[in-house]
Parts: C-alpha cells; sequence; structure tokens
C-alpha cells in the first residue's frame, strides 16, 4: 500500500477507499477505533471536525477497530496500534495463553530430558569443564579462557549431585558409571536451563507484541531445534550463555511494556533485570560481549527518540539517560566483579593455573610464597630471573646443547623453580680488575641503572651469550641464539656482556628505577655487542629441548616482551636485618584486569587448526556440525533443524530487503506502510535482526578456532525473527490460512526433529536412515557405524547335540540380527605379526611335543586365537576424534 502526499493537502492513497476516519453506515459519528485514537500514531487523537482520520484505507481501519479490544493478546487479538503502542505494546497474557505455554513446557520437558544418562561418557567438552566443576569443589586454582559462572554452575550441580571432584575427566570416552560419577545431576543443569528457554521464548514474543499462536509456534520452534536440544543435554557452557542471553533479550523486552509508566517498580524491575543479566551473559562467555553491544545500540536509539521528543523536558532526559548508564553499564560490571570474586574466594589453593599469572597474584593463593627475598642486588648475587611480561617462567639453563645453530647450551625459559634457573650476577673483565684495585675490595657493591654485567650459570659455570647465529625455532635475522658459553675458570669473552637497562621501578620503593632491586625493579638486558635485548615470546622448543619455551636476543624488539624482574636474591655478605622485597597482594580489580587480559591473549592464541572447525560464513546454512562422541553404532553430532535454519535466514534477509526497498521508495515519496504492521516490523522483528546481526558479524574478525555451537545465540534471535515476520504478514490473511502456515513449519521441524534425533541423543541408527539423511555432502557424520539393513548376516551351523536321543532338546538361542550385523560392521583388529609368529611358533613346538609323546592335553591354537590378543582396532571415520581413548590420551583443546 502507498500514498502521496501534494504540499498542502491531505494525504491521498493510490487505488484505495479513502474514509475520513468514520465507520461506514454510522451517519460519519463513530470514530473506527474503540479509544478514537489515531491507528498510526501519526496525528493524535481523531478528531470529527478535524478530519484527522483522513487517508486511511477502510480495510485498514476495519482491521484496527476489531483488533484494539485491549492490550489482551488472547487467541487471535493482537495489541492496539495507537500512538505509543506500535513502540511500546502492552502484555497481558490470558489464563488460556498460561495453560498452553504449560502443555508446551510438559512436552519441552519431555524433548530435552529423555534419556539424559546417554551417552554414560564423557562427551567432547566435558573433558574440561566437568574437570573445573571438580577444581572447584577442591579449592585449587586453575585458569580457562572463559569466566567462571557457567564452571560454577556446573560445580554447584555436581555438588548437590554428590559428586566430590575426584574424577578428572581426563580423555573423552571414560565411563561415568564405572567411576561412580553423578554425571545426570551434573546434565541436569544445563537441561533445564534448555528447558527453561521455551517460557523465555514465548514471553518475549509476547512483549514484543506478538499475537498468542505465534508466541506458541516460536517457543515450539525451540523445543525441537535440534542443535539447541543437542547442547542443552551435556556439560557444556553454552546451555547458560543462551539461557542468561534469553532472560536479558526477554527483560527488556518487558521494559518496554512499561515505558508508559517510566521510574515505576515494575519499569526498574525490568530495567535492573536486564542490566544483571547482561553481566551473568558476560560472566559465562565473552560472547555476552555481543549482547551488550545489542542492548547498547538499541538503548542509543531510544534515547535518540527521546531527545527528539519535545513531551520529555530535559531534566527528565537526563534521568532516562542516567538510568539506563546505571542500570546497562554500572550493573553489569559489578555483577561481573562478584562472580570473579566468588571465583576467586573458592579456588584460594595453588594449582595448575599458576604458571598462567603473575607472581603477585599467585602470592594471594594458599600454598604459595613468594618474596621474602633481600632488596638489594649486589654484584656476586646469586638471582633468580623472572620473566615479566609472559610469566612463562625462569630463565633456565641445563646440561643439554641445541641441535642447531652454535651447538652450545640451551638458555630457556622454565616454569618451575629449581636450581638451574639461579645466574650469579657479576662484572665485567676490566671492571673486575679495577675493583679488585679499589680501597676496599671487599665492599658491597650494588647493581646499578646502566652498568655492564656478565651472568653466569651457578650450576654449569656458563655465562650467558649471544652471538650472530639463528635461534632454533625463531629463525628471523633480527634474533639471535642465546646460548650458555665457556667452563669454570673461563675468562669469557665480549659477547658475554649485557647492559641492565632499569624500565620501571616501585614508586613507594625510592631508588628502585636506579638501583637494581628485587621484585621492584623491572629491567631490560641489553647485548652490548649485537644490540639487542633478551627476549622471549611464548614459543616452545622441540623436544631435544625438552619443549621448553624459548629466549632469543632481539633487535628493536618492544619493551613489554623484554622486562624481567629478579625474584630471589641470595648473597652470603648481605647484613642481618637488610631491607627484604615480596610482592604486594592485588585487590579484586586487579586480579579481575590480570586473569581477563590473559583469557584474552590466550583466546587469540587458539588458531591450530581441528577437524571440525567452521568459519562464520558457513553457519547460518549450516555447512556441517560437529562430531561430539562415538561408540560402536551410536554418535552424537551437533547439527540443527536445516529447514529452520534456512527459513530463518531467509526472514533476516527479507527484513534486509524490505527496509532498503521502502527506505528508497519513502524518498521518492511512496510511504509503504507494510499492510498496517511497518512500525512494528522494525520495533519487534528489527530489534531481533540487529540483535543476529551483532552475534554473527564480530566473529568474522576472529582468528581462532571456531565452531558451530559459537552461532546458536545468534540462531534463537533468527528464530524468533522468523516467528515475529510470519506472525506480522499473515496479519492480513485469513484465519485458516494463517494458522494453516504455522502449523506446516511445525510439522517440518518436527519430522526433522524426529529423523534427526539419533544424532542429539546418541541412539542407535541405521545404515540407510543415516544415508537418507544427508541433505549435504559436507554433513560429515559417520553413518558406516550404524546397522545396515540390507546386509546378509552369516549362518553358523549349531553344533551336533551330545545328549541321549531321549532327552530334552536344548532351549532355543535368542539370535539379536541387529547386533550381529554391527559386529560384522565393526573393522578388523590390527594384527601385530611380531606376536602372531611368537604365538604360532608356541602352538608349533606344542603340537610337536604332544606327537613325540603321544598325548594331547589340548587342541592347537587355531587362527582365532592368534587375532584374539590387546592389539588396538583403527578408527573409522568421526571415531578418530571421539573413540574411547587410554588414560594418557590427548585432550582436545579449549572453546
Amino acid at each position: 500500500m502507498r500514498y502521496r502526499k501534494q504540499p498542502g493537502t491531505t494525504a491521498i492513497y493510490e487505488d484505495a477507499t479513502v474514509i475520513s476516519g468514520m465507520s461506514p453506515g454510522t451517519g460519519g459519528t463513530t470514530p473506527v477505533t474503540g479509544e478514537g485514537e489515531d491507528p498510526y500514531g501519526a496525528r493524535g487523537p481523531i478528531s470529527e471536525a478535524s478530519g484527522a482520520g483522513y487517508g486511511y484505507e477502510k480495510k485498514d481501519l476495519d482491521y484496527l477497530a476489531a483488533s484494539s479490544s485491549g492490550s489482551t493478546m488472547g487467541e487471535g487479538h493482537y495489541p492496539s496500534s495507537g500512538s505509543s503502542s506500535e513502540r511500546y505494546p502492552r502484555l497481558h497474557i490470558t489464563r488460556g495463553q498460561w495453560m498452553t505455554l504449560g502443555l508446551i513446557v510438559v512436552l519441552a520437558a519431555y524433548v530435552r530430558l529423555w534419556r539424559l544418562s546417554n551417552p554414560a561418557n564423557v562427551v567432547f567438552d566435558e573433558v574440561h569443564f566437568g574437570k573445573f566443576a571438580g577444581k572447584y569443589l577442591n579449592g585449587t586454582y586453575f585458569f580457562d579462557v572463559h569466566p567462571p559462572l557457567a564452571k560454577m554452575m556446573f560445580a554447584a550441580a555436581g555438588k548437590l549431585a554428590g559428586y566430590d571432584g575426584k574424577f578428572d575427566f581426563k580423555s573423552i570416552g571414560l565411563d561415568y558409571v564405572a567411576a561412580g560419577v553423578p554425571y545426570v545431576g551434573m546434565r541436569l543443569m544445563p537441561a533445564l536451563l534448555g528447558l527453561a528457554m521455551v517460557p523465555i521464548t514465548y514471553i518475549t514474543l509476547a512483549a514484543l507484541g506478538h499475537a498468542a499462536d505465534a508466541c506458541a509456534m516460536g517457543s515450539l520452534l525451540v523445543v525441537f531445534e535440534n542443535a539447541l536440544l543437542t547442547q542443552s543435554r551435556l556439560i557444556l557452557l553454552d546451555s547458560a550463555l543462551i539461557f542468561f542471553t534469553g532472560v536479558t533479550v526477554m527483560s527488556w523486552a518487558l521494559f518496554f511494556t512499561e515505558a508508559r509508566r517510566p521510574f515505576e517498580r515494575k519499569w526498574w524491575t525490568y530495567l535492573l533485570l536486564t542490566g544483571v543479566n547482561l553481566g551473568n551473559a558476560l560472566s559465562c562467555k565473552w560472547v555476552g560481549l555481543f549482547l551488550v553491544a545489542t542492548i547498547g545500540v538499541w538503548t542509543i536509539r531510544d534515547l535518540w527518540v527521546k531527545l527528539g521528543d519535545l513531551s520529555i523536558s530535559a531534566a527528565e532526559y537526563m534521568r532516562h539517560f542516567a538510568a539506563r548508564a546505571f542500570a546497562l553499564i554500572v550493573v553489569p560490571l559489578i555483577v561481573y566483579l562478584f562472580w570473579f570474586q566468588v571465583h576467586f574466594s573458592v579456588l584460594h589453593k595453588s594449582g595448575d593455573g599458576n604458571a598462567f599469572m603473575s607472581p603477585e597474584f599467585q602470592n594471594t593463593l594458599d600454598g604459595v610464597s613468594l618474596g621474602h627475598t633481600p632488596r638489594d642486588i649486589y654484584y656476586g648475587s646469586r638471582i633468580r630471573i623472572r620473566h615479566d611480561a609472559t610469566n612463562a617462567g625462569y630463565l633456565h639453563s641445563h646440561l643439554s646443547n641445541y641441535e642447531s645453530g652454535s651447538k652450545q647450551q640451551q638458555v630457556t625459559l622454565y616454569g618451575f623453580r629449581d636450581d638451574n634457573n639461579f645466574w650469579i650476577i657479576t662484572r665485567t673483565e676490566s671492571n673486575e680488575k679495577k675493583h679488585l684495585n679499589s680501597t676496599d675490595p671487599s665492599k658491597l657493591e650494588p647493581v646499578r641503572d646502566g652498568d655492564i654485567v656478565r651472568l653466569m650459570h651457578w650450576k654449569t659455570f656458563r655465562r650467558l651469550h649471544s652471538h650472530d647465529e639463528r635461534p632454533p625455532v625463531t629463525t628471523n635475522d633480527y634474533q639471535n641464539e642465546v646460548s650458555g658459553y665457556g667452563w669454570e675458570g673461563f675468562k669469557g669473552d665480549s659477547n658475554d656482556h649485557w647492559r641492565v637497562k632499569i624500565i620501571e621501578g616501585d614508586s613507594s620503593v625510592p631508588g628502585s628505577s636506579e638501583q637494581l632491586m628485587a621484585i621492584h625493579s623491572k629491567f631490560r638486558l641489553i647485548h652490548t655487542g649485537r644490540r639487542c635485548a633478551l627476549f622471549s615470546n611464548r614459543r616452545k622448543l622441540p623436544k631435544w629441548a625438552h619443549e621448553q619455551v624459548e629466549v632469543t636476543c632481539m633487535q628493536n624488539a618492544k619493551v613489554p616482551k623484554t622486562l624481567w624482574r629478579i625474584e630471589t636474591n641470595i648473597h652470603a655478605d648481605i647484613p642481618a636485618g637488610s631491607p627484604l622485597a615480596e610482592y604486594r597482594k592485588p585487590g579484586l580489580i586487579a586480579k579481575v584486569l590480570e586473569a581477563t587480559a590473559v583469557m584474552w591473549r590466550v583466546n587469540n592464541g587458539l588458531t591450530k587448526s581441528h577437524p571440525y572447525e567452521s568459519r562464520p560464513h558457513t553457519w547460518p546454512w549450516m555447512r556441517r556440525g560437529m562430531a561430539f562422541w562415538g561408540s560402536g553404532d551410536r554418535g552424537i553430532y551437533l547439527l540443527g533443524t536445516a529447514q529452520l535454519w534456512w527459513l530463518s535466514l531467509g526472514a533476516l534477509v527479507a527484513f534486509g530487503v524490505l527496509q532498503v526497498v521502502m527506505f528508497l521508495r519513502d524518498c521518492r515519496g511512496f510511504h509503504d506502510r507494510l499492510l498496517g504492521a511497518r512500525d512494528r516490523y522494525f520495533e519487534s522483528v528489527g530489534f531481533l535482526v540487529a540483535g543476529w546481526v551483532l552475534h554473527w558479524v564480530p566473529f568474522f574478525l576472529m582468528g581462532r578456532q571456531l565452531f558451530l555451537h559459537h552461532y546458536l545465540p545468534a540462531l534463537w534471535l533468527a528464530i524468533l525473527a522468523l516467528s515475529g515476520s510470519i506472525d506480522l504478514m499473515t496479519r492480513r490473511v485469513s484465519r485458516r490460512v494463517r494458522q494453516a502456515i504455522m502449523v506446516s513449519l511445525l510439522l517440518v521441524v518436527v519430522r526433522s526433529y524426529f529423523q534427526y534425533s539419533h544424532l542429539a541423543y546418541g541412539t542407535p541408527w541405521t545404515r540407510q536412515g543415516c544415508q537418507r539423511s544427508k541433505w549435504l555432502g559436507s554433513w560429515d557424520y559417520d553413518c558406516k557405524r550404524y546397522v545396515d539393513l540390507d546386509a546378509k548376516p552369516t549362518v553358523v551351523a549349531a553344533p551336533a547335540p551330545t545328549a541321549s536321543p531321549h532327552a530334552e532338546p536344548p532351549p532355543a538361542q535368542n539370535f539379536d540380527p541387529l547386533e550381529h550385523e554391527n559386529k560384522l560392521n565393526e573393522p578388523a583388529p590390527r594384527i601385530d605379526h611380531d606376536k602372531l609368529n611368537s604365538d604360532a611358533d608356541k602352538a608349533h613346538n606344542a603340537m610337536v611335543k604332544a606327537a613325540t609323546t603321544a598325548e594331547v592335553n589340548a587342541p592347537p591354537a587355531g587362527p582365532d586365537a592368534h587375532d584374539n590378543h590387546d592389539s588396538e582396532e583403527p578408527v573409522v571415520g568421526d571415531d578418530a576424534l571421539h573413540e574411547s581413548p587410554k588414560t594418557d590420551a590427548p585432550v582436545p583443546p579449549m572453546f
């Protein structure tokens, strides 16, 4: 529908019946809308005398008159479209709708909780997050690339279920039942969060102004979406993230239903709930930042609209601004800090995460005591030097040589404290002679900024050395090898000379920037000959160097990666009572900032390839899923409901196209009203589309490993956008056609749920059904593991009966053809030929011995006996990732 407005005239619609805002047949006395309001909010209340209702089509006004019976969102009723209703719909869910929602939740509980105990093995990233739950229960500090809230929720669920924290979740495939792990109780928590998304979806759509049947359809789509189902049944973080994302969006939508009554109790409640759950989502995974951006963009838009509203005074506008700034910025930060405070309070013992953190941070943990060392560094001191930037460890050497370059003694970073970390700081040979000729050679002389020193390894007497040789790993021309060179009694050479350059001192300790002090002084070691700085960048050396961290001398190096600190200082002549140095214990904010910085660095370092990684441009059309687990004839593979993914993508694209087309037509004077739903379409679906874009596009900027499950929060928003689009675009069709569209979509999704549920629940399937389900060749789940119904079972002749002919016949044996077919499809075992030959020799010797003695005590070993040994079977298909490994199998990377 369109109209053109000529200057100085009323709006005239083309190809439309124009009326004066009065209901036909009433003599022009009865306004069409129940409240006497302009249905599109452009001119305020309709005046009989002013003719302000001109320009509306008859069927527009008839429709609005029929649907303006208050704010009830009953079956077939829609929100009124008054001036404020288009932007701020009212919410009133009837008792019948609550009953409908209750039935949907019961159905969802069956779908989400059915066979939650299957499989009874460690699946996918349960390796990590189950283990972290145990760390919380034991109180030992660990490091993870994600914030703590979701992991603490798993720990609480495990505690309630009876988990003692001793099971280590070491590898995929470990048996929960044999170890007595209450894994069902731990999986119940994410399952309940996934279940809660069903009523959250319903209420969110209702709060955004959609009809009851569309709300029911949207919640049912979430019930039967296979990817959301699969992710919510395992000990994985995404269920908590999606839950808090859903609660945040729901609270934000409810907040706008109270926009007519600003600063009242419900208004504040919904606004604060939005902020609290923003903080909760951010405290689960940093994908919550995309949710912060979504709410932030819509807040800026809302404040911009209010800025142009002349009915809002400047003082009231500042109240709106301050309320949103507090609730949506301050409150989420407080929540984020609160959960980290709980995290640090629970993990108070020293653990395997110490190495990631600074010594100041480590000093806050029980069982760690760093510092309390003499403060002033003198020549002759035996010192332990720590790399300050990476926290990767201490400057280290040992009796092993490089296998490349100079072949001299290795110098590395080592993360643990031992005697090979000690170096003796000495003068250069010329300075040593001058000192011996001084008036008091026994006097302690401090090391100062700018001094040229030598460092001799305490255990091997090699000096820290650099020269024009390339390092073993970092082979750039501007990086030089650092080695240990010399022997006991060797005077050394100029390649052992390093200048001490103090970069940063402690402001609370005077002189720490001029005189070298333990802990308080951060310094560089500049090689005087090569003009390079002692450097490390967390690059590991090969196995021949024990995979310790490489140390190089880098020219024109940036300062942060070349900073060092002395942690331990030992000198026999330091007098008693000399000042001591120790690490300060940081406060909460300093610890959170450090933990956040380390998480950011490690997250960006997850760049290795993975068999099931995927890039963002493949997610909306679901090019491939990802295998979670496999054993025998069962497997779990994350795969969404394809039809729903593709239709939701179509709804998102359609919104963008329509907005561009309507904008261009507006510029030409054609003001399309989109069947009277344009404003609601932008306010509701537009918000969801903005959220989808902000939850998807930022992944294109990331170089780390990415997987399909990263798309799930955006998928939920896309499902809501699809439901809202169907609702608004079918309001002008008959009820029968509208419901036929919705029911057809639901039937397609439900059918897809049943077809692919084997991949979600890990239940047996058939090879034929699996192969038929592969609509895209890139869906790489393994169909070979399933039973082939077309294969003919091998018939094995029964042994001849030995009983007398008058005895009762033996009972019939139970024969399971499916199990037999599964065994036929198992891969052949790998044969150990050396062991096979050895067994054959033993069998031959036994036969010879039996023949010579004429006594046969046992039948000879046949070929079956040769194959029945402890050889491992080769893994086929996606079993390569998820077959039950040995206890020393490598743990998959954290996602």
